[in-house]
């Protein structure tokens, strides 16, 4: 992991790309627009956006360069400032629409789109890390999204998400609304002309993304309904209240809301929907603020003020209905099974894996000169705070990378410890061993150990997947993430060093060959966090019996 975090904080000077699948879409006539290393909005108006209407406008959209999609185009589009707290931020949000009903980058039909400002959230990248990670889960209909480049009456915005919003329809949530199906999002604060309601039992107020104009027999099903669901949670009883919630998703949910820390979630943003008689969890929505990017004097409680300090501890998510569910010793029974099983993917947010590249890492790294033209040429600043509500941020784009990397990493710990489940996803190699963890590698094993014992050296719940040796890429695991062993000099992973790892070394080096993070971790034998010649000439100096790597 260490030369891929150098390699990537280094990229921010150098121009990513994204990649997205072919699908077929409407489009325009060509319109001389060039396309570049990112898919681009470019946004025409004469008229001034406001957040209260939409106004009328031209949308382009162009994918990037060597992309898939053909050219979107619409004269007859418009166009409104979004969102609640994030709306009176400097960089604004938009909701536009088509004219018609149109296919963005394969992410199906629909009038309504979203782009998403993250003027608050110094990386840029958190809201799309919950979009991913949610996709991975058991949550259906998460919004799909893609980064891209704003230009509004021909100047840079900035970088932006483009999403899908969060609406009924077939390519969105996809509830039927006439068959007592509908669309919920818990809002405390809000009076925007929408039907409101408190559930009957607990007072929970809820407000109807859909349908938006209910009739009296859809209001009269829908309490009765949440009463029932209600009076299940009041008695506790797993079987009652999986007849009315969706166990899975409501445990994935939970722990997307809790893991990433979501700040509103008994304010606003917090969505279920009722299908087929069940209440789900999700979709996810809005986590700018979240992973401990709020400020400590107005997020007193989520920032451990007065305890701790530290915003990566501590329960906050179970509130509402969750603070009824985790009541039941099965539904957090589940959750902690849960919550085990996603460590591949949790882990490899962070930290580099067997899975590939770390998240943060791949996806500046993919973007960087997008999130580069924020910052220098759309004129957005790193150190500055553009709402009360978000933490002060670290005076370079590195330093936010490095606070969000670490309270991932503190955060996940804290749940392991917090649900007793610290034994069962942590592989602990005994101290005699001479073995080291760090991110989602072990370090310190030499070749030609046969799989019995380097077992030794760990618990009894060790399960080690190997070949003949345990080499690079190997791995061992107590029930939670998959860790992969680094030996250093074997970089094909065969467990003992042979002219094969000399020569995959030395193309890495010259360029012709492209190695993944473990195997790069172990070629890189004298630890310089690079690749070099010093390195292949190690290894074929092991393999000729003139040196010894592991003296």
């Amino acid at each position: 992991m260490k030369r891929f975090v150098s390699l990537v904080l280094s990229a921010l000077c150098v121009f990513g790309v994204a990649v997205f699948a072919p699908t077929d879409i409407e489009a325009s006539a060509a319109s001389g627009y060039e396309p570049g290393d990112i898919a681009a909005v470019y946004i025409e108006t004469d008229n001034t956006v406001n957040p209260d209407y939409y106004v009328g406008c031209t949308i382009r959209i162009v994918d990037k360069e060597g992309g898939e999609y053909a050219e979107l185009y619409d004269s007859a589009a418009s166009i409104k400032i979004r969102g609640n707290s994030t709306s009176s931020g400097a960089k604004k949000p938009y909701n536009f629409k088509f004219s018609s009903k149109t296919n963005v980058f394969g992410m199906g039909k629909a009038k309504k789109w979203c782009l998403l400002a993250n003027c608050y959230e110094k990386t840029l990248i958190r809201n799309e890390m919950v979009f991913d990670f949610a996709r991975q889960t058991v949550l259906r209909y998460t919004p799909d999204s893609v980064f891209v480049d704003v230009y509004f009456n021909g100047v840079l915005s900035g970088n932006y998400i483009l999403c899908e919003a969060v609406e009924d329809g077939s390519s969105r949530v996809d509830i039927n609304t006439d068959a007592n199906e509908f669309l919920l999002e818990r809002d405390v604060r809000t009076d925007e002309g929408t039907y409101y309601l408190n559930t009957p039992y607990y007072g929970i107020r809820f407000g109807l993304n859909a349908p938006e104009t209910p009739t009296s027999g859809q209001i009269e099903w829908l309490n009765g309904f949440l009463y029932d669901a209600e009076m299940a949670l009041h008695y506790r009883d797993f079987n009652s209240i999986d007849d009315y919630f969706d166990i899975p998703s409501m445990v994935d949910f939970y722990i997307i809301l809790e893991y990433f820390k979501q700040v509103d979630v008994s304010v606003g943003s917090t969505r279920f929907y009722i299908k087929d008689g069940k209440i789900y969890g999700g979709p996810v929505w809005d986590f700018d603020l979240t992973m401990g990017n709020c400020l400590s004097s107005y997020y007193q409680a989520y920032n451990n003020v007065g305890g701790s300090g530290k915003s990566c501890e501590g329960i906050y998510c179970a509130v509402d209905w969750y603070s009824k569910l985790l009541d039941v010793p099965e539904f957090l029974s589940r959750v902690k099974e849960r919550y085990l099983e996603l460590q591949n993917i949790i882990l490899n947010l962070y930290a580099d894996t067997l899975s590939g590249t770390n998240y943060i890492d791949s996806t500046i790294a993919e973007n960087s000169a997008s999130f580069r033209r924020n910052y220098s040429e759309a004129g957005w600043k790193i150190g500055v705070t553009y709402s009360e509500l978000e933490r002060i941020p670290e005076n370079t784009y590195e330093g936010n990378v490095e606070y969000l990397r670490t309270w991932l990493r503190e955060r996940n710990d804290w749940l392991l410890g917090h649900w007793g489940i610290t034994s069962r996803a942590y592989p602990s190699p005994s101290a005699s061993s001479g073995l080291t963890v760090s991110g989602g590698f072990i370090y310190g094993l030499d070749a030609n150990r046969i799989p019995s014992e380097v077992s030794a050296m760990f618990g009894s719940n060790a399960v080690i997947t190997c070949g003949k040796y345990v080499g690079t890429g190997s791995t061992v695991s107590v029930g939670g993430a998959d860790y992969a062993f680094v030996v250093i000099g074997d970089v094909n992973g065969n467990g003992s060093i042979d002219a094969g790892d000399y020569i995959m070394t030395k193309r890495a080096f010259v360029g012709t060959y492209s190695l993944t993070p473990v195997m790069l971790e172990a070629a890189d034998c004298d630890g310089s966090g690079s690749i070099s010649a010093a390195d292949y000439l190690m290894i074929k100096r092991h393999f000729l019996g003139s040196y010894n790597l592991y003296n």
